[in-house]
């Protein structure tokens, strides 16, 4: 596997802590840019699997570069493509992690119901944000909040200054509160 790490930034390290990857987890990231988060992730998956989508040619590029060993090994995928849940199985990944993906807190909340298809009970699905001001963390951890609710039992909002960068991480997980009824 890969000697040379590339740097990550604090924002996707502290995403990967957040995510909590188990031997047995499988983790889809949505925009994973170059592939950084994906060699963190990969090792300490045992059984599990990693998929990475996103829209840029450039970036899955130089993710499938950086990852080389992974997705030889089969342990990792990459697809070019906007995120579309329709195109895989319901309940599929245990972890779905996004950082700085804005059409979670942006959107009208489609995409966080094709998130919650591809997730089962006790899945995962962590946003971490960077946003250019600090004082923008409020706002959309507001609208996260407010999108996240009808689709998840528990939505957890926290934030980190690191190294100057202030952070907002979001975790949301469990059965909405009209699944549990009934």
């Amino acid at each position: 596997m890969p000697s040379v790490k590339a740097l990550a930034p604090a924002r996707i390290k502290w995403a990967i802590e957040l995510l909590a990857v188990e031997k047995s987890s499988n983790v889809l990231e949505i925009g994973c840019g170059s592939g950084v988060a994906a060699q963190r992730i990969c090792p300490l998956l045992g059984r599990g699997a990693y998929m990475g989508i996103d829209k840029s040619p450039a970036a899955i590029k130089a993710a499938l570069a950086r990852n080389a060993a992974y997705t030889k090994a089969g342990r990792a995928i990459f697809l070019e493509g906007a995120f579309n849940a329709a195109d895989r199985e319901p309940a599929l990944f245990s972890r779905i992690l996004a950082v700085n993906v804005n059409m979670f807190w942006t959107g009208d909340g489609a995409e966080i119901r094709n998130v919650r298809r591809l997730m089962h009970r006790q899945s995962l699905f962590v946003q971490v944000y960077e946003p250019p001001a600090a004082e923008q963390r409020a706002k959309i951890a507001s609208a996260l909040k407010q999108r996240l609710a009808p689709f998840f039992g528990a939505v957890t909002t926290r934030t980190k200054t690191i190294g100057g960068a202030a952070l907002l991480g979001v975790v949301a997980t469990g059965e909405p509160p009209s699944r549990r009824a009934n």
